[in-house]
């Protein structure tokens, strides 16, 4: 995991919001966003714009837990890749 990091100058503590149902291990990631630059995974399901919702990771969790996401590290600020479901394009 750290290796897919590294390999794009991203160090695998780097600042990330993931939902909390991401977080909870609830639901996979299908949404990376890079909003002003800064790293989202999430669900996919509709959130409110209230931090509550959110918590923040190390970059290394989300990727670490699912190596596809590995494929839109080279995702630049405000940018974002969505997919139906795991290992979908």
């Amino acid at each position: 995991m750290t290796e897919h990091l590294a390999d794009r100058g991203i160090p695998s503590n780097l600042q990330s919001y993931v939902c909390l149902e991401v977080f909870r291990g609830e639901r996979p990631v299908l949404l990376v966003s890079r909003e002003d630059g800064d790293w989202c995974f999430i669900c996919g399901e509709g959130h409110p714009d209230d931090p509550a919702f959110y918590r923040v990771a190390g970059i290394g969790h989300p990727v670490g837990d699912d190596l596809t996401l590995a494929e839109v590290l080279d995702l630049d600020a405000d940018e974002e890749a969505e997919r139906a479901f795991v290992g979908g394009p």
